[in-house]
């Protein structure tokens, strides 16, 4: 998803050179470019303007959100020293969490079904008095699998409401049916790069109830969470690409559920050997992960680029890994897939006739393969 070129023009033309800091014309437009968007992500997740937090993107907000809070109770002395996290969390929250271990938190992790789905029995087990966060995130970048946030947030907070519940909301936020409930989930974080605006910018919200250590000092932008002058252009460009991606939600949906069909259809009928790691009734239509049997990823990969295909094979921060996905891993998923699965992204963008070119290039890259 990418917003359009004349949103890309207009963004650049309003939003020039003026610092948001500066008492003059241009600094004030740029105040109130930061502010529209600000409301209008408010109003998206139905919170107030002032609990939004402008970022470079999620991994810099899952930083803050994390060792910033820790930080916070550490200061007051707290005795709670525990952090419950998902075994199918972006590297950018997992490994803040597991850094946290040099700080003298012990860590918790919640399993997944082998739909990758967390399970909401296993929700009581994990927090005790000693929880102070637990992390969730609503949708897997690697696979899809869409968690089921509101309801774990609920039961936690029906044990313990001092808890504060994160979500790593980048493959949900205005693109999925349904809202993450405020009312229980008291941080959540996006990636404007996710909905077509620029790479390096990104906002969360926090619940006013808890608050953050700042991890940088040096100004009072974003009420001190976040010090330096803000990227207008990039905030602007988020605004407008949350406007477009907010057009017509429902129509969006259906296309790219419909692409992911059409697909799923092509390759069957093709009767190549292939698996679909999780179900559509449990997955964003953004996202299907498939399984080839026989056909190492990289080679799907590298033959579909050169066919001008982009797919991956997991999360692209640890796509150079050669270690096994810890996503996977925790599913369980059998051997013989996990060397064989690609990753393919669909936008409102794409068309019937994309789907089927690509369907003809798996099935010959899979025929060629297996027949070598």
């Amino acid at each position: 998803m990418q917003v359009s070129a004349k949103a890309w023009l207009d963004t650049l033309s309003r939003y020039g050179p003026g610092n948001p800091s500066s008492a003059h014309g241009a600094g004030e437009q740029a105040r109130r470019i930061i502010g529209d968007t600000r409301n209008r992500i408010a109003a998206h997740l139905g919170c107030r303007a002032e609990r939004i937090y402008f970022t470079s993107g999620a991994t810099e907000s899952a930083n803050l959100l994390i060792q910033g809070y820790l930080a916070t109770l550490r200061r007051k002395e707290s005795t709670r020293s525990e952090i419950v996290v998902s075994a199918i969390e972006h590297p950018a929250v997992y490994q803040t969490v597991m850094s946290m271990k040099k700080h003298g938190y012990t860590v918790r992790e919640l399993p997944v079904n082998r739909n990758g789905v967390v399970a909401i029995e296993h929700v009581d087990a994990a927090i005790s008095e000693r929880t102070a966060m637990l992390c969730l995130m609503a949708v897997n970048n690697e696979t899809g699998a869409i968690q089921p946030v509101n309801e774990v947030a609920r039961a936690v907070k029906r044990t313990d409401p001092d808890i504060l519940v994160m979500c790593d909301a980048v493959q949900h936020f205005a693109k999925l049916n349904g809202s993450i409930d405020l009312d229980v989930v008291d941080a959540l974080f996006m990636s404007g790069h996710k909905i077509g605006a620029d790479k390096g910018v990104g906002c969360f919200y926090l619940n006013g109830r808890f608050k953050l250590t700042p991890l940088l000092y040096g100004g009072a932008q974003e009420q001190t969470y976040r010090p330096g002058t803000e990227n207008v252009f990039g905030i602007g460009l988020l605004g407008a690409a949350l406007e477009e991606a907010t057009r017509d939600p429902a129509g969006k949906l259906a296309h790219v559920g419909a692409l992911g069909e059409r697909l799923i259809d092509g390759l069957t009928r093709s009767g190549i050997a292939f698996e679909r790691l999780v179900p559509a009734a449990d997955a964003s239509p953004y996202i299907l992960a498939l399984a080839f049997p026989g056909v190492p990823s990289r080679q799907m990969i590298a033959d579909l680029a050169a066919s001008g295909y982009c797919v991956s094979q997991g999360s692209a921060c640890s796509s150079h890994s050669l270690e096994p996905s810890r996503v996977l891993s925790a599913m369980r998923v059998p051997p013989e897939h996990l060397n064989s699965l690609i990753r393919i992204s669909f936008s409102p963008t794409h068309t019937m006739p994309d789907i089927d070119d690509l369907a003809t290039h798996v099935i010959e890259i899979c025929h060629a393969y297996n027949d070598a």
